[in-house]
């Protein structure tokens, strides 16, 4: 029976390694459990019954003979894993999404020291354009620093909906569809919108609920106080043109020093000294009149980061975001040397004052594959603390394909809903990888209906940076280049596209060229000389039944 035994445990060794995390007895929930994994995966012990267990309710017990053992295991295992893989979760900080990563196999942890300074850039670029190799990548010694870094965390769609607790992108659309009733709100009128919209609200705050600021958080189990050291944090320099290291995927929370409202933006954060960064806010121009408190958190809830890069309107916090796609309040906590709210469950905080003063000129690498020219503001740093055993998080801005193309394509499936209750003529939009450029399938109108939805969008908060905005018809595969660019040859004439002046993205100036294109299929063709020239009716008061007024209001 021993030998029996042992022939059964060496065969759970042999398995896949999807086949095998099916074993876990327990769901790991700490660094060192995941750094350790035997203390938590446990292989069937040849003197102990046999059990393997997923859910708590799900426990079969394997007594029967061997070959029935293997029969049932190869024909549930895949469908079982398939459903546990798949089965929604969420996150309350960063390291348990990186348990979910690498017990799906999508996480590769790298033992070989590697340099801060373009390596894992160029090593995470590599495992970006392999659509088999595309996995998170765990550096776990970074020359000169004490801290890991992970990158790619994003890098395909199954990895950015499993960040956010969904199985699909389209998922955030049936969720906000489900909350909202978006039904009949485009022939509201203002007042139906404003109540519409406060009712909107009202939901949304009852869907995370009130969460207080929560004591000792585990983001300040280490703080840096006295003379804060940027230097010590594995800051990357992405490429060889780059002047400086930069911070990407920034969470900066601040408070408007205008209308006193908390903010959180997405921003970038160039490395000036050891105790000053320059600051760039992603999505248009800070403004700062004084000296104020602000916050850098790097890391947390994966909802949290997502939610922060998504330009949402400004009386709708990130974290609410975050907490509704969570059903679960984002978790706060009190600075140390700033009157600023922090996400307890980061990796790392940053404290200071942000000053309108900037710097001098430096160029950045864009995620559009370009290199930008900044002048970012100075923001001087009180105190640094972060969790125990932190992991430094970073967003690598690469040339499509990339970890920002597919954050962008999840935010567009929360902005279609509410494109399609101001045009109801919209069926679908896609944000090409690259930026600025959006393509939108359209329900059949009458001519002209494609230009008034160009014009609409380019009036819509950040849609207006876009450069380029091409319109087709339903039956068109918006994600498929080629049949987009045989829509516009086969449907757009001179007289479908559209040349205007307009806002541009930041780091591209302030006004520029945009171009519309309307690809759609038109019922017939027409020019401007072939409208008659209408003929308006002309009144005759000489003529019997007309009444002259005075000025006064008196007759005549």
């Amino acid at each position: 029976m021993d030998s029996y035994c042992s022939k059964k445990s060496v065969f759970i060794h042999t398995l896949p390694v999807q086949l095998r995390s099916l074993c876990h007895f327990q769901r790991p929930t700490s660094r060192f459990e995941r750094d350790n994994p035997a203390k938590f995966v446990r292989p069937i012990s040849p003197a102990s019954p046999m059990a393997i267990t997923g859910k708590p309710d799900m426990l079969i017990m394997f007594t029967a003979s061997f070959e029935a053992f293997y029969v049932i295991l190869c024909s549930s295992s895949f469908e079982y894993y398939e459903h546990k893989r798949h089965d929604i979760m969420t996150y309350r900080n960063l390291d348990e999404y990186l348990i979910r990563l690498e017990q799906a196999g999508q996480l590769v942890r790298i033992h070989h020291p590697v340099n801060s300074d373009l390596d894992i850039c160029t090593m995470t670029h590599h495992a970006q354009q392999s659509k088999r190799q595309n996995r998170a990548l765990w550096f776990e010694q970074v020359i000169g620093h004490d801290y890991p870094v992970v990158t790619n965390l994003f890098g395909t769609t199954r990895r950015m909906a499993w960040g956010l607790g969904i199985n699909q992108p389209s998922d955030i659309t049936l969720k906000l569809e489900s909350m909202l009733n978006l039904t009949g709100l485009g022939s509201m009128g203002i007042g139906g919108l404003i109540a519409q919209g406060m009712q909107t609200l009202t939901m949304l705050r009852n869907a995370i609920g009130i969460n207080g600021e929560k004591a000792n958080p585990p983001v300040q189990a280490v703080i840096w106080r006295d003379a804060p050291n940027i230097h010590r944090l594995p800051i990357l320099r992405h490429w060889a043109d780059e002047t400086t290291p930069n911070i990407t995927g920034a969470q900066l929370y601040i408070t408007d020093p205008h209308t006193g409202e908390k903010k959180t933006l997405w921003a970038r954060a160039l490395v000036i000294n050891q105790d000053t960064l320059g600051i760039i806010n992603e999505w248009g121009a800070l403004d700062i009149p004084h000296p104020t408190p602000a916050v850098i958190a790097l890391g947390g809830d994966p909802a949290l980061i997502w939610s922060a890069s998504v330009p949402l309107p400004n009386y709708i916090p990130a974290h609410w975001l975050a907490g509704w796609l969570r059903d679960k309040p984002i978790a706060f906590a009190q600075a140390i040397s700033q009157p600023v709210s922090i996400p307890a469950d980061a990796e790392f905080i940053i404290e200071g004052m942000l000053t309108p003063q900037t710097t001098s000129a430096h160029t950045i690498a864009g995620y559009d594959g370009t290199y930008i020219d900044v002048q970012p503001l100075m923001f001087h740093i009180s105190a640094i603390t972060h969790r125990q055993d932190a992991i430094y998080p970073a967003i690598i801005p690469v040339p499509s394909p990339s970890e920002a193309d597919h954050m962008m394509h999840m935010a567009e499936r929360l902005i279609l809903p509410i494109l399609r209750v101001l045009f109801p003529e919209i069926c679908d939009i896609h944000l090409v990888d690259g930026g600025n450029t959006a393509i939108i399938a359209m329900k059949r109108c009458p001519h002209g209906h494609a230009q008034k939805i160009m014009y609409g969008i380019w009036g819509l908060g950040q849609l207006a940076y876009l450069r380029k905005i091409i319109i087709v018809d339903e039956s068109v595969s918006i994600d498929d280049n080629e049949a987009v660019a045989d829509a516009i040859q086969t449907h757009a004439d001179p007289h479908d596209i559209i040349h205007i002046n307009g806002l541009l993205p930041y780091h591209h100036g302030r006004f520029g060229e945009k171009i519309g294109i309307d690809a759609t299929a038109k019922a017939h063709f027409y020019h401007l000389s072939d409208i008659k020239t209408p003929r308006f009716i002309t009144p005759q008061p000489n003529r019997g039944g007309f009444i002259s007024w005075r000025s006064d209001g008196k007759k005549k």
